[in-house]
């Protein structure tokens, strides 16, 4: 008899402490804006306390979440007013950060709708873009909190990511770029009939104006192609642009995004011959750590590459994305009497590799 009855305190404990926050989770509906963002100020501060506390505190908070807070909260994240959109999204990463994951995945079907509806070219997109870039950090801290589960709302994620490829900030391009790797490793069984799609996407920030953007977005480019090979045939007169890029570090994120390929991608023997030419023109990089990456990638694929299978791929099949990296090579936007060594030795390399096809 003592012990339902121990049990009936503890549940009536836990229900007097969630009341201490009701009167704030009630504000966040108030038509006030002023009452909303100070309901939302007081309750980040009281779901860091609990969150330091690893035993109560978290039971407390998984029950605020789950009972009262998450529905209002999730709604704030359209409201009208951009301090409470902020305030909202902060405060629901640092309740996702927290929850343990087992609350995190019972929560999926609220939370990751909500922010990818936040990230879609619908009418409903958020309009701030320091904002777009937290709610796509916010997506990938689902992806790492709640795994496998996630994959259910890859329809609505994927949608989320296409147009953060085209995002004008390019902060958020890049964020986008980085999710896409994270998906493409969590969700790796499951993201393979949205990957030819994304890639697809991908192509403006492969040509992005900043370097930074097209070195994410090659990475996201490979983790895609490592999941479905078939987007290479379409990608690959971009991917020779990128292995002759302006800028160096372009370059060398290109050199070693081909080594990976040619190393893991499934069924690599069917895309050598296609692959093969960007390491062989980075032999003539002018940027030593380039040369040395494209040696020693060449000298490992050397020992794991069936030569036999090589020497069936017809060289025919490359002449057009060899020819597309002989003319970036030696037009990177300046003109033509600046073009450096690197991309005269390029073009010569890529180009004969095209005649002897």
């Amino acid at each position: 008899a003592q012990r339902p009855r121990m049990a009936a305190m503890e549940v009536d404990a836990e229900a007097g402490t969630l009341q201490l926050y009701q009167r704030d989770v009630n504000c966040l509906s108030d038509d006030d804006r002023t009452t909303r963002r100070r309901a939302l100020t007081r309750l980040a501060a009281s779901v860091s306390t609990l969150a330091s506390d690893e035993a109560a505190g978290m039971q407390t908070l998984a029950a605020l979440w789950e009972q009262s807070l998450r529905a209002p909260l999730l709604k704030l994240l359209a409201d009208p007013v951009e301090k409470n959109r902020e305030l909202a999204l902060a405060l629901t990463a640092a309740v996702l950060e927290a929850l343990p994951q087992p609350v995190i995945r019972a929560s999926l079907a609220h939370v990751a709708p909500a922010a990818a509806a936040r990230l879609s070219s619908s009418a409903a997109a958020e309009p701030t873009e320091e904002l777009r870039l937290e709610l796509l950090r916010l997506l990938g801290t689902l992806a790492r909190r709640a795994g496998t589960p996630l994959s259910v709302y890859l329809p609505e994620i994927a949608a989320a990511l296409r147009a953060g490829f085209a995002d004008p900030f390019p902060d958020a391009k890049k964020a986008a770029c980085s999710l896409c790797v994270q998906l493409s490793d969590v969700l790796a069984e499951h993201i393979e009939p949205h990957c030819a799609m994304l890639a697809r996407a991908l192509l403006p920030a492969l040509a992005h104006q900043h370097s930074r953007v097209r070195t994410a977005a090659v990475e996201a480019l490979v983790a895609l192609l490592l999941r479905e090979p078939s987007a290479l045939a379409e990608l690959g007169p971009q991917l020779a642009l990128l292995a002759t890029d302006r800028a160096s570090s372009v370059r060398e994120q290109a050199v070693g995004s081909v080594a990976r390929l040619l190393a893991e991608m499934p069924h690599r023997e069917a895309n050598t011959a296609r692959l093969l030419p960007h390491l062989l023109c980075a032999l003539s990089d002018e940027v030593e750590s380039i040369r040395s990456l494209a040696h020693t990638s060449l000298a490992r694929l050397g020992g794991a590459t069936d030569v036999a299978a090589q020497r069936v791929q017809p060289l025919a099949a490359l002449a057009p994305d060899l020819m597309a990296a002989a003319d970036a090579a030696t037009f990177d936007g300046a003109p033509p009497e600046a073009a450096d060594a690197r991309g005269e030795e390029a073009a010569r390399v890529a180009a004969a590799a095209a005649a002897a096809a």
